[in-house]
């Protein structure tokens, strides 16, 4: 009991710490301050802020010390104390070994002190360039090599959602039979495909099947029934004129009847294939092929 009392004690007696991101909104406020001094150009101050601030090391980055640096070593210029400057810009070249003052903003003489505190330096700056674009070059490899395991989880995770939600595909094929090939009225040619060929046997053959036979029937209407002949008055009269015209009919119509059956059934079995390929089709998840 005693025991437990003198933890509880001890706990309570304790200063609370603040929590690390009201550290952090100090720090970048205490940053701001001296920023702002600086720009409105009271230089003493924004040295004296600038350096409780470096060193209480308060600084959620390493870039924003580099930043507190490079004020610190422009305002210490600005007073003429160059060589405290001197040892800030070094210490902000040590951060950042490739940096440099910009002249649109910094006077020529910043910039020239600036400039040769780098050239004294670069014995010293030279490896820890070489190290950090090391660790740069490290990082971007390593960042590249977690984009792309990322990109193939991706791949991977869309693979098998499209295998769950995209359609089967049904692939079909129609068997021939060749002995249509031999049929009249272009059936031949519409089992291969060729449909404006087909159709148009179909309606010759039709055409010329229709006018034989037509004239075939009207020759025997012609014709006497007793005595089978087309009238008494011989070879001369109409209705032996008209049966020889309509014979020339039936006899042509029938010619063209079968030379059309022919040439189609020959053309149909030149370009005769076994089976078509029809068009894919798909089937929706859960239908039955």
């Amino acid at each position: 009991m005693i025991a437990l009392l003198a933890v509880i004690l001890l706990t309570q007696a304790q200063p609370a710490q603040p929590p690390a991101d009201e550290e952090s909104r100090a720090a970048i406020e205490a940053m701001n301050r001296a920023r702002v001094t600086f720009e409105y150009g009271d230089y003493a101050q924004a040295s004296k802020l600038l350096a409780a601030l470096l060193e209480a090391g308060r600084f959620d980055s390493l870039q924003m010390r580099a930043e507190a640096y490079r004020l610190l070593g422009l305002s210490l210029f600005y007073q003429g104390r160059k060589g405290e400057a001197y040892s800030a810009f070094l210490e902000y070249l040590y951060i950042n070994p490739d940096a440099e003052l910009d002249p649109f903003y910094v006077p020529p003489g910043a910039v020239s002190f600036f400039n040769q505190v780098k050239k004294e330096a670069e014995p010293r700056l030279a490896p820890l360039r070489a190290q950090k674009r090391a660790e740069q070059d490290v990082q971007k490899k390593a960042a590249a090599e977690e984009a792309e395991r990322r990109r193939q989880r991706e791949l991977e995770e869309e693979r098998k959602r499209l295998q769950q939600i995209s359609p089967s595909i049904e692939r079909r094929v129609v068997q021939h039979e060749f002995w249509v090939t031999m049929m009249p009225f272009g059936l031949g040619q519409l089992q291969n495909g060729d449909r404006k060929l087909g159709i148009f046997l179909a309606t010759s053959q039709l055409i010329a099947g229709a006018a034989s036979a037509g004239s075939a029937l009207l020759i025997e209407q012609l014709r006497d029934n007793a005595t089978g002949r087309f009238d008494d008055h011989g070879p001369g009269s109409t209705p032996y004129k008209t049966a020889t015209r309509l014979n020339v009919v039936k006899w042509v119509g029938a010619a063209l009847f079968y030379a059309l059956w022919a040439g189609g059934a020959i053309h149909a079995a030149i370009n005769f294939k076994g089976e078509e390929q029809l068009p894919d089709r798909l089937l929706q998840q859960g239908q039955g092929r």
